[in-house]
């Protein structure tokens, strides 16, 4: 319940923040159609924030047709290489990019880049926590970086972006 909170909360946030942005660089002229591109399943974060802003952008007036397609597969990289390939017939569309589509670009997960895109805003943020058990030698995050700065293989780090935790002991 919690999560769906804070998913309608970051939804709205991104969809404002994306309306600001537009209303701006637009002045009052509408755009016909835009069209999401959705790297992920139905549900999840990458569907919630383009939906969000393509409902608040709908309901200002800023934009007449908002269409969504959901493109689940290769942590984001089917989208992004259907994107790059179909380019020349993708106008007005949008796909939803974060951080963990970033990182699996510059990993090579996947042969497409972020860099072959163009960014346009920015709507949300990623938060995230370390969290160590009490009987930790880190009891602070300087102490953490202090040993990472001196030896980075002295410090292990695991992660999950789903729930936006990194754990280290």
């Amino acid at each position: 319940m919690i999560s769906a909170l804070f998913a309608k909360k970051r939804s709205l946030v991104a969809a404002l923040a994306l309306s600001s942005v537009l209303g701006a660089g637009v002045a009052n002229a509408a755009v016909e159609e835009v069209h999401f591109l959705i790297p992920g399943g139905a549900g999840g974060g990458w569907d919630g924030t383009a939906r969000g802003t393509g409902e608040a952008l709908s309901k200002s007036g800023l934009v007449e047709t908002v269409s969504y397609e959901n493109m689940s597969g290769g942590g984001g990289g089917k989208a992004i290489a259907h994107l790059i390939e179909t380019s020349d017939q993708a106008d007005n569309t949008l796909m939803v990019n974060s951080t963990p589509i970033v990182i699996r670009s510059l990993s090579k997960v996947f042969p497409q880049s972020f860099r072959d895109l163009t960014p346009i805003a920015a709507t949300i943020g990623d938060y995230a926590a370390f969290v160590v058990p009490t009987s930790s030698k880190y009891q602070s995050f300087e102490q953490l970086v202090n040993d990472y700065k001196q030896n980075p293989r002295s410090v292990s780090v695991a992660g999950a972006h789903h729930v936006a935790v990194w754990t280290t002991w």
